[in-house]
Formats: C-alpha cells, sequence, structure tokens
C-alpha cells in the first residue's frame, strides 16, 4: 500500500501540471491600433503576459528553465517574471511583447494583433491571430514531457484596450466580457480619452480561435 501511495502522488503532480491551464493576456493602446491600420506602421507591439498553471510554486521554480525552453523562441521580448500564487493555484509567468499587425501573413508570433482598415464602418477591424505551426511546436514539447497538451478549453485569453489619444471613441464589441459583464450580440461602448475596456473571449471564442487561427476581437470606431 506504502508503495502505491508513493507512485500516486507523483503522477498527479505530473498529470496535473501537464494539464495546466493558459492564460493569456494583453495591453493594446488605440493610437498604435490606428497608426498601423491607417498609416501601414510597422515594429508597434502591445504588452503581453503569460501564466501557465502548475501543482505548486516550488514545481514552478524547477521548472522554470524548461518553459523558457519552450516558449522563448515564439514570443517576442520574452521575460520571465516571479512565481504567482493565487489561493491554491501556482502559475508560470512570463511578459511578451505582441505584434500589432496590419496584415496577419507577416505574423511570427505565437499570437498577434491583426489591425486593419474596416470595409464596412470605416474605422478598424480587430483581430487576435494564432500561429498553429508555433502552437504545435509549444504542444508538442510540452506534451512529450509532461503526456498531456495545452488546451484553449481551460484557457483565458484577454485585451485590455486603452485610450491614449486626445480623442473620444466607439467600440463595437460582440458576444465577449466587457469589463466583466457578459455581451450578447452587437454593443457600442463609449471610450473617452484615458479610459480603458477589459475584453475577456468566451469559450465559444476560444473554441472559435484555436480551430480557425483567428477571432474578431471589436471594430474601433472614431467619433466626430
Amino acid at each position: 500500500m506504502k508503495l502505491t501511495r508513493y507512485l500516486v502522488i507523483p503522477l498527479l503532480c505530473i498529470l496535473s501540471l501537464g494539464a495546466c491551464k493558459l492564460d493569456l493576456s494583453s495591453r493594446i493602446n488605440v493610437g498604435d491600433l490606428n497608426r498601423v491600420a491607417l498609416s501601414q506602421e510597422v515594429g508597434v507591439t502591445g504588452k503581453g503576459t503569460l501564466k501557465l498553471e502548475v501543482g505548486s510554486v516550488i514545481q514552478c521554480k524547477n521548472e522554470s528553465q524548461f518553459f523558457t525552453s519552450v516558449l522563448e523562441n515564439h514570443l517576442e521580448g520574452f521575460k520571465v517574471r516571479p512565481c504567482e500564487q493565487m489561493g491554491m493555484e501556482s502559475y508560470f509567468v512570463a511578459e511578451f511583447q505582441i505584434p500589432i499587425l496590419s496584415s496577419g501573413k507577416d505574423n511570427n508570433s505565437l499570437i498577434a494583433i491583426n489591425a486593419a482598415r474596416s470595409s464596412q464602418i470605416g474605422g478598424v477591424d480587430v483581430d487576435l491571430l494564432l500561429n498553429q505551426a508555433r502552437f504545435r511546436m509549444i504542444n508538442k514539447a510540452i506534451e512529450a514531457k509532461y503526456f498531456q497538451k495545452l488546451d484553449f478549453a481551460r484557457s483565458r485569453i484577454s485585451i485590455r484596450l486603452d485610450n491614449d489619444q486626445l480623442t473620444y471613441h466607439d467600440i463595437l464589441a460582440s458576444d465577449v466580457f466587457a469589463d466583466g459583464l457578459p455581451v450578447v450580440g452587437l454593443k457600442a461602448f463609449g471610450l473617452k480619452p484615458g479610459a480603458h475596456l477589459k475584453i475577456i473571449l468566451s469559450d465559444v471564442q476560444r473554441e472559435f480561435f484555436s480551430i480557425y487561427s483567428r477571432v474578431p476581437l471589436f471594430k474601433l470606431i472614431l467619433s466626430i
């Protein structure tokens, strides 16, 4: 019986680490989206944070080098941050730069923001992009060690949009969580100078994102 107990405990730790939850968050500015979409500016980035749920803070520290080796070549400006503990959950944490592109074809990062001039509303369409090839490479390395893959069904993907401009903007978003509240259908949000809007993808959007490598986030409109 003692032998069984000693074998099961490490196995549970491995499985809990292998089935870790992925938390992706980013922070982008209205001005950056406008410059990329309307002026085709290149080299523009937003701030991103990645969190992977692990079994414990000790486990996070022990596995930090492995996670770094798996992720650093797929995210720009990758920088490891101290491990975090929130209640019973522990996380490996890293910061990165998320590219803001005018064409998804130029995406060489795991994830990116696509900002393009809208053909319908005269504003800017903003999408989130996933590089499937890079995601498969990451999953292959994690699966080889922990026997399970990252799953967007257990993930959390959020975007904070900051209005760094001196003018008022309208944001059109649908089927998301906006500032913590569920949005069904298309809804407009006013964003005054200095204000921000936090958008969290729903489970349906995350599934769509994982299958099609792209999901609409919102439409940005300059109010006259």
